[in-house]
């Protein structure tokens, strides 16, 4: 009890020194002013000095402000606050680049020439306002690693090949006596190289070894082997048309230890066709190809290279890409022609050779290829009745064979050193008819194509 009246006497207390008017009331002060700006000064010359410094001063807004200047680029025109420009077409680009080519092509023509192109080419704008193709330039083709010879080449012959941009050619960069290069996947045949042709225009130089073994039951040689090297040319005019030199070279003809014949060497019979590509297809990889070989007699009469006086061989090379796989593009050649003479001397023949090839990984480097060749003989030749042989590509001999056949199979492979450089290899193996002169055979070949 003597708590709460304690407590009540402290209430009372508290309760009556607030009523006090002597208690002060609580006031508001009135705002601070807002301070002062701070003043920007320009450095003196002096960085040291610690007087005051002058007063900044800047200049008048300027007008260009959310704008920029004309030639501002687009870093520079953010900077001002200037939106971006719009973006151009590749259709006014290729305007205003057509437009400063002909303004460059104009400086040097007449001045009533420049007024006439000037008002067609305004007019033009005016009626056809869309992108118009300009003629390439020339320029030189890239061909990768062409080697020495390559380059002897590109140096001592642009000028002539400039000049002589062959007709027809839809390829407008492309220099004369360039090989098409739009078949990557065909392989140049390599077992029978005189007869059966590659469709393409090309350009190269190929030189080429043959050996050859003979049957040791051939009544006349008795074994031995016969021979040739020598060197192929072509001539690639336009990416249709080409000239070759199919056979140009010699041959040997050496004869089994119990044989009666010498050896004998000579020169070779002079092969020569122009070719046309009458269908090419780059989308589809398909080319055909057709052409004349003159075959000439002019050579050693020991080794059966002057019999007669011509023959005619018309031919069609073929060739098609097959398929592609993981292992790489399969493509097939196939060239059949027909040999005939322009007297009885020399014996005519048909000919076939068919090719199938695959190009590894897609690489243009390896191909492995197998060649099969038919051969024949549809007459007689009067050169030499007391010979019961022919010597197919190798030689004519012009003896009476009518009705004879001949079927082989050679394996083999070609591959890509470089752009320009390659080499063949196949062995060769008669299948059916009556062998001859040839028991097996083995190519070799080697090619420098521009």
């Amino acid at each position: 009890m003597r708590q709460i009246f304690t407590i009540g006497i402290l209430l009372a207390g508290v309760s009556a020194w607030a009523q006090s008017p002597t208690a002060p009331a609580a006031k508001l002060a009135l705002p601070l002013p807002p301070p002062p700006s701070p003043t920007v000064r320009a450095a003196g010359a002096d960085f040291w000095d610690d007087g005051p410094q002058p007063s900044a001063r800047l200049g008048p807004l300027s007008a260009d402000i959310g704008k920029g200047p004309a030639d501002a680029d687009d870093q520079e025109r953010y900077n001002w606050g200037a939106p971006r420009r719009p973006a151009v077409k590749d259709k006014d680009r290729d305007r205003d680049r057509d437009r400063d080519s002909d303004r460059s092509r104009d400086r040097t023509r007449p001045t009533a020439e420049l007024a006439s192109r000037t008002k067609s080419s305004d007019d033009r704008d005016r009626d056809d306002r869309s992108a118009r193709l300009r003629e390439p330039t020339n320029g030189k083709l890239t061909n990768f690693n062409r080697g020495s010879l390559g380059d002897w080449w590109d140096e001592n012959t642009r000028d002539v090949r400039e000049g002589v941009r062959a007709w027809g050619d839809k390829d407008k960069d492309r220099l004369a006596f360039e090989s098409d290069c739009a078949f990557q996947d065909f392989v140049s045949p390599i077992s029978n190289p005189f007869l059966a042709e590659d469709p393409r225009a090309l350009t190269e130089l190929r030189p080429i070894y043959i050996y050859q073994t003979i049957p040791k039951n051939q009544y006349l040689y008795q074994g031995g082997n016969a021979q040739f090297f020598g060197l192929q040319g072509r001539l690639a005019l336009t990416e249709r048309f080409s000239v070759v030199v199919n056979k140009l070279g010699g041959n040997i003809f050496n004869p089994g230890s119990t044989s009666p014949l010498d050896n004998d060497v000579g020169l070779s019979e002079i092969w020569l066709a122009p070719k046309f590509a009458f269908w090419r297809d780059v989308e589809t990889q398909t080319l055909a190809t057709g052409g004349l070989m003159f075959q000439i007699p002019v050579g050693g009469k020991s080794v059966y290279q002057d019999t007669g006086s011509l023959s005619l061989v018309p031919y069609v090379s073929y060739g098609q890409r097959l398929w592609r796989t993981g292992a790489g593009t399969f493509s097939v050649q196939n060239t059949v022609g027909y040999s005939f003479g322009t007297n009885n001397l020399r014996s005519d023949y048909l000919y076939d050779t068919a090719q199938l090839s695959l190009d590894v990984l897609d690489s243009h480097r390896f191909y492995p290829v197998i060649e099969m060749s038919w051969f024949h003989y549809t007459s007689d030749g009067k050169e030499r009745p007391y010979l019961a042989f022919e010597g197919r590509d190798l030689a004519n001999i012009g003896a009476p064979v009518k009705g004879r056949d001949y079927l082989t199979i050679a394996p083999g492979f070609r591959f890509n050193l470089t752009q320009a450089w390659q080499f063949g290899v196949s062995t060769e193996f008669p299948l059916l008819g009556t062998k001859d002169l040839m028991k097996f055979r083995l190519g070799v070949d080697v090619i420098w194509r521009y």
